[in-house]
């Protein structure tokens, strides 16, 4: 095999994408080699020239804010590929079951937990934009001692219920497909195939709606 010479600095990189790519794929008894490591970074290698642009930086910082992913979480996240909260919002559950230390229910959790902080953030971006002052043709404002009112519902400040109303959207959504239950389980949940399925807690509900329904 041929060798090649790197610098003490190029192999500490390495050993460190090495250790990555292992926490992120590799379970806990497995191993994976450096010439592994060098031909995934040659497999996801990108040439300039076809290059689009639009790659940036992992987002760990709002990947640690969905609710249920920690630091070491959002890194395997951004390994994987999934490196904002948008890209986990967009991601098939199953697709998260592929990272090491992620299960089916909690992958279920991480996409809905993901597509709720995406919509919280656009609604803040939404009304930060409107509420921007226009730069020009001020001189032509006319002031007011009056407070002003708002001319959309939607520019009032968010409160509590709004948060929870967001929460139990997809219960609002699929309302006719679960209903409480007179069995072991308080809630029963119907499932494509013309079963139900029988759970605890209205999170539970959720999960399977999301799975199942969305």
């Amino acid at each position: 095999m041929p060798e090649l010479s790197i610098s003490k600095a190029q192999k500490a990189e390495l050993e460190a994408i090495r250790e990555e790519l292992e926490a992120a794929y590799v379970g806990e008894y497995g191993t994976l080699r450096t010439e592994d490591a060098i031909q995934y970074l040659l497999d996801t290698y990108t040439p300039p020239a076809e290059d689009d642009g639009d790659r940036s930086a992992a987002d760990i910082e709002g990947l640690t804010a969905i609710n249920g992913v920690g630091e070491a979480t959002a890194k395997s996240l951004a390994i994987a590929g999934f490196r904002s909260v948008g890209d986990v919002a967009a991601a098939d559950p199953e697709a998260l079951t592929e990272i090491k230390g992620i299960g089916d229910e909690q992958a279920v959790d991480i996409v809905v937990a993901a597509t709720e902080a995406g919509e919280a953030g656009e609604a803040g971006t939404g009304k930060a934009e409107r509420r921007e002052p226009d730069s020009e043709g001020t001189d032509d404002t006319e002031l007011s001692d009056d407070p002003e009112e708002p001319d959309n519902p939607d520019d009032r400040e968010e409160s509590p219920e709004d948060t929870l109303q967001q929460a139990m959207s997809l219960l609002d959504a699929h309302d006719g497909r679960w209903r409480e239950s007179d069995g072991e389980e308080p809630y029963e949940v119907d499932l494509p195939d013309g079963a139900t399925e029988a759970v605890r807690t209205k999170d539970d509900i959720r999960r399977l709606l999301f799975k199942h329904w969305k």
